[in-house]
């Protein structure tokens, strides 16, 4: 099967990111200590639906800072521009 062969050299080297997935199994084992041995199963998928839903708030609320921040740079970077250009034309 020489085709094949060929496809498969192509697409097998390709590592597929897990980097969401390694993430999500970290959290539960961060959860499920031997001190949290005693949860329930629907008290351990809470805890991990209620850490999820804080992470993804706390990635918005940095990118939406860091978004802030870039704006107010641009903001002061074009009215020290200004002053140059209003200093150059005096």
């Amino acid at each position: 099967y020489p085709v094949l062969s060929r496809i498969a050299l192509d697409f097998l080297p390709i590592q597929g990111s897990s980097i969401p997935c390694e993430r999500a199994f970290l959290d539960a084992g961060l959860t499920d200590m031997k001190r949290c041995a005693c949860l329930l199963p629907k008290n351990f998928g809470d805890i991990q639906t209620v850490k999820g839903t804080y992470k993804k708030e706390q990635r918005h609320q940095k990118a939406e800072l860091a978004a802030q921040r870039t704006a107010q740079k641009k903001c002061l970077m074009d009215d020290a521009a200004r002053e140059v250009q209003k200093h150059n034309s005096e």
